[in-house]
């Protein structure tokens, strides 16, 4: 038996690629799957019986059943006879069910935590299901499902319910909501489609109570705002993975329709475009680009309320800059950072359990722009410069420990941050 690679491997051994390259795979077993469905493992497999074994299929195999988040480890033996052979994939999963101390910094509420429960791995069918409680800057309770399939279907689902009752400082006043959305990404490489293409679906209500302190001028009707919102649109994910991307290009295109012929008192568009670029130009140097552009239409006051302005300075939007240092119904937030692994992707055990941890150094550039006029204006930029130390775990995604200053004026600011900023930006609430 020989050992293709394990899960913190980079590539395949090619000495055993070449052995088993070519030859007609005759068998497949699974061993280590003590809660995961059979079934949520194969729907990922490229290598199939009767079909010549590549390395480059058991590449993306591996990366997939990473990117299923329920796994610290995956890795391929091989046996070989003649022109055939026999494989087996071994898998270390995470628990199933993990209670933890649920965590949340944004430049809106500042820090707030409380208990949380979190099945990465729902009746063993690779379903993450949570229900969070926070408590400090702001109180929050919710519940949420995800998955990237749904069966055989290639359809990533994230339903989630949330209540929010917390003071928003940045608008002055006490906001008590309820947010229930609904997304969906239906993969098109199953359809004749290239395989990183998506198209998009979202749908949301958005409930805001009336009758609050500070809420007049906040809200467009006294009693309370009910916002529906529908969206289409379109995703291109080459990433080589979702976790831990090394290289790859992710572009997402959204329209959003908000309130209008759905109905409430608000009434305005919103054009979303998300580019997020990874290219390792050295073994342990990784560049990570982005670029954010959300474009809102309609007059603030009227079809828009000012609860929807975009506000941005921290570690979650513009760092260096302190917290509501720009603010607009539209925003345009370019990044681009330096990942240096100072400890590579490495895994632990615990019983009979496992886990996974990395470390990067960060150092990047960052500018942004906020505004109300119907068109981004020269010399509306913010620049800054940042460093970081980004602490990667199984399951959570990222803490980043981060201090920047902007390029005007030397002024550093420190600052917490907990999940990847590419993804926490996105965020109402960031």
């Amino acid at each position: 038996m020989a050992c293709l690679a394990l899960a913190s491997s980079v590539t395949a051994s090619a000495d055993v690629c070449r052995e088993a390259e070519g030859r007609n795979v005759t068998f497949q077993d699974f061993q280590g799957l003590r809660t995961t469905s059979a079934g949520v493992v194969a729907r990922e497999l490229r290598n199939h019986p009767g079909d010549p074994f590549t390395c480059a299929k058991w590449e993306l195999e591996q990366a997939k059943l990473e990117d299923l988040d329920i796994f610290s480890e995956v890795f391929l033996e091989t046996d070989v006879h003649d022109n055939q052979v026999a494989l087996t994939y071994r898998f270390k999963e995470l628990p199933p069910y993990i209670p933890f101390v649920a965590v949340a910094k944004t430049e809106q509420d500042g820090l707030s935590l409380g208990p949380a429960l979190a099945s990465v791995n729902f009746l063993g069918q690779g379903i993450r299901a949570e229900f969070i409680t926070r408590f400090g800057g702001t109180t929050e309770a919710q519940a949420s499902v995800s998955s990237s399939r749904i069966w055989i279907v290639p359809l990533q689902y994230d339903f989630a319910v949330l209540r929010v009752d917390s003071y928003n400082t940045f608008e002055a006043f006490r906001e008590e909501s309820w947010r229930t959305k609904l997304d969906l990404a239906l993969g098109m490489g199953e359809y004749g489609w290239p395989e990183p293409a998506y198209i998009l679906y979202g749908a949301e209500l958005f409930h805001l109570a009336g009758g609050v302190p500070g809420a007049s001028g906040i809200l467009l009707d006294s009693s309370g705002d009910w916002v529906p919102r529908m969206a289409v649109g379109l995703r291109w994910d080459g990433r080589d993975r979702r976790h831990l991307p090394r290289r790859g290009l992710y572009q997402e295109l959204r329209l959003m329709q908000n309130g209008g012929f759905l109905g409430g008192p608000a009434d305005y568009r919103e054009w979303l475009s998300d580019t997020r670029a990874y290219y390792p130009w050295a073994e342990r140097q990784n560049l990570a680009a982005g670029a954010l552009w959300q474009y809102r239409d309609g007059e603030s006051g009227k079809g828009f309320g000012r609860y929807d302005q975009f506000h941005a300075g921290g570690a979650n939007t513009l760092r260096g800059y302190a917290h509501d240092a720009l603010q607009g119904k539209s925003e345009c937030i370019l990044t681009l950072e330096n990942r240096i692994d100072l400890v590579r992707k490495r895994n632990f055990s615990f019983w009979s359990w496992g886990g996974f941890y990395a470390l990067q150094g960060i150092l990047g550039w960052e500018a942004a722009s906020l505004w109300d006029h119907n068109a981004l204006l020269e010399g509306d930029f913010r620049q800054g410069g940042f460093l970081g130390l980004d602490l990667v775990l199984a399951g959570t995604d990222r803490i980043r420990f981060e201090v920047g200053s902007k390029f005007a004026k030397f002024d550093l600011q420190w600052d917490l941050g907990l999940l990847d900023k590419a993804d926490v930006q996105r965020f109402r609430a960031r």
